[in-house]
């Protein structure tokens, strides 16, 4: 086909039009796996318009290479979460606070931190000192110290060190475990690396974060009235 205005907006021209308004719109989502499914039917369009309407060779095999590219990436992506395997309070963690990501990009994500089991009295964060890792709770408590006075308490499924554990600043409040505690922990500089390199981590672990906050508020609160902690 000559490359003319008229040619452009041709009956022929439209399918090319198609593909390119599909790879538009799949670059506006924010899944992965559907973003890769509208790149595959987009250049699947594109591989019939310049096979069939430009007869263009070069385009037609990288159209292609694009489509094998995304289908192969989709079946490693699968493959992933076919295989991933949870403990019980690995699903409880996930189903929590990642409840959109895919089985094979939770599985990634704790496989970068490690599971503990602490003792009564064992410290996850000191006031005025860095936070050595993200905490969850998977089981147990921890009591809440501001200037050596209880002022709350967490929880089974509640972060510790999530306000200050990215930006290095120092521990606002002392935790320490109340009893025997199991937790899952990943480094700073892990995290760090995780949501600098995946968006979507990033985007998951501020929506995480937000819910978990809100809830602390509102026991907070809640101990305050009852008087169980100073106001």
């Amino acid at each position: 086909m000559e490359l003319t205005l008229e040619s452009a907006f041709s009956s022929d021209g439209l399918l090319g039009h198609f593909a390119y308004i599909i790879l538009i719109f799949s670059m506006l989502l924010r899944t992965m796996f559907w973003l890769r499914v509208f790149v595959i039917i987009s250049a699947t369009l594109a591989v019939a318009y310049a096979s069939i309407i430009l007869k263009d060779p070069v385009s037609t095999f990288w159209e292609t290479l694009l489509v094998l590219v995304n289908i192969a990436q989709l079946t490693i992506a699968n493959w992933r979460n076919i295989r991933a395997r949870f403990s019980d309070a690995e699903t409880a963690f996930v189903a929590r606070h990642f409840p959109t990501l895919s089985r094979g990009e939770a599985r990634a994500l704790l496989d970068l931190g490690t599971w503990r089991d602490l003792a009564d009295g064992d410290v996850l964060a000191t006031q005025g000192h860095p936070v050595p890792a993200l905490s969850f709770l998977a089981s147990g408590r921890a009591g809440v110290e501001v200037g050596g006075v209880h002022v709350a308490e967490c929880g089974a499924g509640d972060f510790v060190g999530e306000m200050t554990v990215l930006s290095a600043q120092p521990a606002t409040a002392t935790v320490r475990a109340t009893g025997p505690l199991r937790v899952w922990q990943i480094a700073p500089d892990a995290l760090r690396n995780l949501l600098e390199r995946r968006d979507v981590f990033a985007r998951e672990l501020d929506a995480a974060i937000a819910r978990n906050y809100r809830e602390k508020l509102v026991q907070m609160n809640s101990m305050a009235a009852s008087g169980a902690v100073p106001v």
